[in-house]
Order: C-alpha cells, then sequence, then structure tokens
C-alpha cells in the first residue's frame, strides 16, 4: 500500500500539476524554437563577426543583470510560495514589493555602470573597438531584463510557472526574432529590438501579478511553526549562487574572447546555446517545482518532498537523455543549420552536450536546496565550482581555444550536478527518515 502522502501527490499530480508540465514544457518549446531562429538568424544576417560582437553583448547582460537581481528572484518565490502555503498573503506582499523595488533600483544601478565602461571593456577587455556602441545599448536592455526576471520568479512563487516561462524566456526571444526576420538591422538594432522585447514581458508579467493581488490580503488563522528569515537573509546567499553561475556560464565565453577572434567566440557561443536547450528545459521543470519544493519543506512533509523531487528529477532525465544523444550523433548538422561557418565547433558541441547531460541527470537539486533555505550550502559549493572553473579556464582556453573552453565549461557543469546532488541528500532529503 502507498503512504497516504505519496497517494496524495499522485491525485494532486493527476488533479492538474501535470497539465501544467506539460503546458510549461509547451512553453519551453516555443523558447526553444525561439531562441534557436533567433540564433539561426543571428549567425545568417550579421555573420560570424558581428554575432560574435552579438553573443559578447548578450553574455554581459546576463551577467550585469544577474548580479542587479541581488538575490531576491529565488527568495521572492522561496517567501512567497512559503508564506501562501500557510495562508499569510500580507507577508508574501511584503516580500513581493520589497523585492522588485530593490532590484529596480539596482537595475538602473546597472545600466548607469554599463554606460561608464563601455568603451574601455570594448577596447581594453575585448580587443574590439566596434563593440563600444553595442555594450552602449545594452545598458538599455539591462533594466527590462532584471525586471522580466524578478517579475517570473514573482509569478512562480504564485504558482504560475507557466506564466513565469513566459514572462522570463519564451516572449522576448519570438518577438526579437520577428523584429530580425521583418526589418533590415545591424547588431545594434538586435540588441535595441531584445529590449523592447523584455520590455513587452515587463509589461504581461506586471498585468498578470495583478491578477493575483487577492491572494495577497489573507493572514493566516495561526502563526506558522517557524517564520522564515528576512527576505535580504534568504537572498544574500543566493546573490553569490547567482553571480558564480552565471559567471561560469560566461568565463570561457570572455576568456576565449581575449585568445581568439570574434569569429571563433561565435563559433563556441551557438555550440553553447545549443547545449544549454537542455538546461532551458531542465530549468522549466525546476520553476514550475519550486514553489511545491517550498510549501512541502515549510509543511514539513518530509515523505512528499522526496517523492516530489523524484517525480521532477525523473521527468528531467526523459527529456534530456535523448536530447544529448541528438546532440552527440549529429552536431555539425545542427551547426549547419546556423551557419557553415559554425561546423568548426562540431567537437566542443558534443563535449558541452554531455556536462548537460549531468545536469538533466542530477536535475534540479539546486532549486531544492534554494527553496528549502540552504542558501548558505549552496554558495560554498558555487564558491568552490567557480574556484575550480576559473583555474580549468586558466588552463585549458589559452592552451586548446573553442575545445579548451568546451572542456572547462562541461566538466565545471559536472561538478556543479553532483555537488548539489550530494548536498540535497545530506541537508534536506534526508531529513525525516526513520
Amino acid at each position: 500500500m502507498m503512504p497516504a502522502n505519496f497517494s496524495s501527490l499522485i491525485t494532486t499530480l493527476r488533479g492538474g500539476a501535470l497539465w501544467r508540465y506539460a503546458a510549461g514544457l509547451g512553453v519551453r518549446g516555443v523558447e526553444t524554437i525561439g531562441k534557436l531562429g533567433l540564433y539561426v538568424a543571428v549567425g545568417a544576417r550579421l555573420g560570424a563577426h558581428d554575432a560574435g560582437l552579438f553573443f559578447l553583448c548578450l553574455t554581459w547582460i546576463g551577467i550585469v543583470s544577474t548580479v542587479a537581481r541581488l538575490g531576491f528572484d529565488r527568495a521572492m518565490t522561496r517567501h512567497i510560495a512559503a508564506e501562501l502555503a500557510v495562508g499569510n498573503g500580507r507577508a508574501a506582499r511584503a516580500a513581493l514589493v520589497q523585492g522588485l523595488a530593490l532590484t529596480a533600483l539596482a537595475s538602473v544601478a546597472a545600466a548607469l555602470l554599463t554606460v561608464l565602461v563601455a568603451e574601455l571593456a570594448a577596447v581594453r577587455l575585448f580587443g574590439f573597438p566596434d563593440l563600444a556602441w553595442p555594450l552602449y545599448l545594452s545598458a538599455l536592455v539591462l533594466v527590462p531584463q532584471t525586471l522580466a526576471f524578478s517579475l517570473g520568479a514573482a509569478l512562480a512563487g504564485f504558482g504560475r510557472g507557466v506564466a513565469a516561462q513566459v514572462v522570463q524566456n519564451a516572449l522576448w526571444p519570438v518577438l526579437t526574432l520577428a523584429a530580425l526576420l521583418a526589418l533590415p538591422i545591424a547588431v545594434e538594432g538586435v540588441i535595441v529590438a531584445l529590449g523592447a522585447a523584455l520590455a513587452a514581458s515587463c509589461l504581461l508579467g506586471g498585468a498578470i501579478l495583478l491578477r493575483e493581488r487577492d491572494r495577497l490580503r489573507t493572514i493566516p488563522a495561526q502563526p506558522a511553526a517557524e517564520a522564515l528569515p528576512s527576505l535580504w537573509a534568504t537572498a544574500r546567499p543566493l546573490l553569490v549562487v547567482e553571480i558564480t553561475q552565471v559567471g561560469l556560464s560566461g568565463l570561457p565565453v570572455f576568456v576565449l574572447g581575449m585568445v581568439a577572434d570574434a569569429a571563433t567566440v561565435g563559433a563556441f557561443s551557438i555550440a553553447s546555446r545549443i547545449s544549454m536547450l537542455i538546461w532551458v528545459i531542465i530549468i522549466s521543470i525546476g520553476t514550475l517545482a519550486a514553489p511545491r519544493y517550498a510549501a512541502l519543506y515549510r509543511l514539513g512533509d518530509s515523505d512528499g518532498l522526496r517523492a516530489y523531487n523524484r517525480l521532477v528529477q525523473r521527468g528531467a532525465a526523459l527529456v534530456a537523455v535523448p536530447a544529448t544523444l541528438v546532440m552527440l550523433a549529429v552536431p555539425e548538422f545542427l551547426l549547419g543549420l546556423i551557419s557553415a561557418d559554425f561546423r568548426v565547433a562540431a567537437l566542443a558541441l558534443q563535449i558541452l552536450a554531455l556536462g548537460q547531460m549531468a545536469n538533466g541527470l542530477f536535475s534540479c537539486q539546486d532549486i531544492l536546496l534554494a527553496m528549502a533555505g540552504k542558501g548558505d550550502v549552496l554558495w560554498r559549493l558555487n564558491l568552490l565550482q567557480l574556484a575550480v572553473g576559473l583555474v580549468l579556464c586558466g588552463v585549458l582556453v589559452p592552451a586548446f581555444g573553442l575545445t579548451g573552453a568546451a572542456l572547462a565549461a562541461s566538466l565545471t557543469v559536472l561538478q556543479g550536478a553532483l555537488g548539489t546532488h550530494w548536498a540535497a541528500r545530506r541537508h534536506v532529503l534526508s531529513i525525516g527518515r526513520n
């Protein structure tokens, strides 16, 4: 006979969660097609050199925006979901308002900083003087990029995982691709179109959040057994985690940009983004799982948490392993769909895909740790991962170029997947076992 809590989990899934997962994966399918189409169009319309400049800007935007979110995105997801689980809507509202206000201010500061250092970074850091103007324009993208991700994280806390994915990841690549296909624009125009698409995502996210305002007025009948820490106390270690992770994803690109030409950077960036389509799907599953992780942990349902975690991991592996096999089998074909110039990165794509398969086999444990309030464990793991990544990039990229960048990226991904898997077993999933 199944345990009562496991039976309840299955009943819940049959009652609608499976449909939400299907819808979430459908949205990620739209995102995948949109991003792949955007990468194809960028490669075809801009050429290898300008595509390399665009991907350097995209990497810059991703890193700086992550810093500007200050860790409040995952913290909001945790606090909103956990407080709503015990009926405390007013506490959830406080977390929402504080998180959005502080990230908005930080995003403006990040945009101003980008304007100040754009020319210096283009000339001194990367050695591409023609990168300066695209970096200036990238400052315009930072505010909507930061707010779109923060609004999506808040929506995830409300259990609106599908809407969160649309706001964070699915709408902007489709809109940017449409602009690139419809208008005769260069690299600067693509960046402006990206900013406009992200602004549209922010408007959509804000409109959906307004529909949840009634849930933010409730007060629990009795206080929860354990109060949550302040939002900043939750966000602080997660900020370290987010910076480390985005730094690790951008580090091989930046180091390669210092030792190779823009065309090589473009080829590696395309291979990296194709391999990260696996990660995109895993993040989709994690976004949907995050509020339930937070709620089950807050309610102390250890058996339900373990059962739900197994379900999440099996679903991610079911998607990640076949996708990896395709990338291993036909890397040149996949790269050739974008441009024949990028086939030089075929081996790099295979190496990167192996790293992402490790993510698929040990998926979402970083999200589980974050939703359980184990940010201190996560940041220690991530700093160790960053130290290893710096050494690997410093040794492998100058020695082996594009292939070395792929090896460094893949090995750090493997380290992160194994580390969070071990930490989740020790610090979260072992609690409550007889």
